[in-house]
């Protein structure tokens, strides 16, 4: 049995990780934290456990032997390292972190302790992708050329715990990246995953739709009733993009 602190008690630990862990028969729900310490409170009082009004203090916690990270994308590093030094496993939310050096710094952390160190790419472990990943181990798809994934969803503003423009999401500072590092990360541990092969080299192109499009954008008229119906000389312009 492993005792569990859930540090940033926001959506993405509502939903998954927090409901998961109060499923699974080895894991027991011990503390949370989170800086809006009402959200703690109520989960605690939900799935039994304590809130800590600090990290420190729940990272004190002997009852504890692992914790999710659910924080900002920016704390990400500081609070998995200081976890790991803590004596507790982690799994932290992707991103890993906003740069590599943070990275390499936590899976030092991790090697120096002797603890579990794991980031939430969760889609690995989809069925479809487990089958795939053992169809091109054994040769049965054949060589990987070409890899092309799509990923999306309504966005921030909606998935938030604090849905609106003002969510952390759009805050360069604590998100640190857009919707690479929210969605596109998950994709990028895939192909990687999925391949055995290591992206060496990326190129990108960032494009955006604006009110001027559909401003600008030239109106094909209705087509006539069919009794006036005529063969048009030519057909009508591409919008313009």
């Amino acid at each position: 049995m492993f005792g569990i602190g859930i540090i940033g008690c926001g959506k993405i630990a509502q939903v998954r990780h927090i409901p998961e862990y109060a499923a699974h028969p080895e894991a027991k729900l011990v503390g949370f934290y989170d800086i809006n310490q009402q959200r703690a409170a109520e989960l605690a009082a939900k799935y039994g456990g304590r809130a800590y009004a600090t990290v420190e203090e729940l990272l004190a916690e002997p009852e504890i032997q692992a914790v999710s990270i659910c924080a900002a994308n920016f704390a990400h590093a500081e609070l998995t390292i200081a976890a790991l030094n803590a004596g507790k496993h982690v799994l932290c939310e992707k991103p890993m972190a906003t740069n590599l050096a943070d990275c390499e710094a936590m899976v030092q952390a991790a090697d120096a302790n002797g603890k579990f160190l794991m980031i939430g790419h969760n889609q690995r472990l989809a069925k479809a992708h487990s089958l795939a990943r053992k169809l091109i181990v054994e040769g049965l798809i054949g060589d990987i050329i070409t890899f092309r994934t799509i990923f999306g969803h309504g966005g921030p503003e909606t998935w938030s715990i604090d849905p609106g423009k003002n969510t952390w999401f759009f805050d360069k500072n604590r998100a640190a990246m857009g919707a690479m590092a929210d969605l596109g990360i998950h994709k990028t541990d895939l192909i990687q995953f999925l391949t055995g092969q290591r992206v060496i080299r990326t190129t990108a192109r960032v494009t955006a739709f604006s009110g001027k499009w559909r401003k600008t954008s030239p109106r094909i008229p209705a087509s006539p009733a069919p009794a006036e119906r005529k063969t048009p000389a030519a057909s009508p312009p591409a919008p313009e993009r």
